[in-house]
């Protein structure tokens, strides 16, 4: 199964947010998904985490094309609200690949275009051996 893909569909994030992959290869990622009424803050807005979830989901994809790896740091400054109903896309391109750190520039925009939010994130290589054992659970 390709990288992308495999990436995609094992997230539970990505799939309980019920986002698509737009497009996936080494290096760059897009994702949507739709501002439904349970991603509405208070204001009755899309909720700056469901942006952020959009850039995230993006920035996994992007980067565990090249390398397994996770995320450290994250940046997003987010400009305009989603709106109820609207699709939200998440973009992730690596900037800098290095061999100790990527470094990726997020996008988030509207369906229409509109830019809602902009950032960066930073993910360090590290092997499956290093999830399992983190994680409790033996290699393979």
């Amino acid at each position: 199964m390709d990288r992308v893909q495999e990436i995609f569909r094992g997230d539970r994030l990505i799939q309980d947010f019920g986002m698509k992959l737009i497009e996936g290869r080494e290096g760059y990622a897009k994702v949507s998904v739709v501002v439904e009424d349970r991603f509405l803050n208070a204001h009755s807005i899309g909720h700056g985490v469901l942006l952020f979830a959009a850039a995230d989901a993006a920035f996994a994809l992007s980067v565990n094309a090249v390398v397994d790896a996770v995320g450290v740091q994250w940046s997003l400054n987010v400009f305009r609200a989603a709106k109820p109903g609207e699709t939200v896309i998440g973009e992730s391109r690596i900037i800098h690949k290095g061999r100790q750190s990527m470094v990726c520039e997020l996008l988030v925009t509207a369906g229409d275009g509109r830019v809602l939010a902009k950032g960066q994130s930073t993910a360090l290589p590290v092997s499956r051996e290093a999830f399992a054992a983190g994680s409790g659970k033996k290699g393979g």
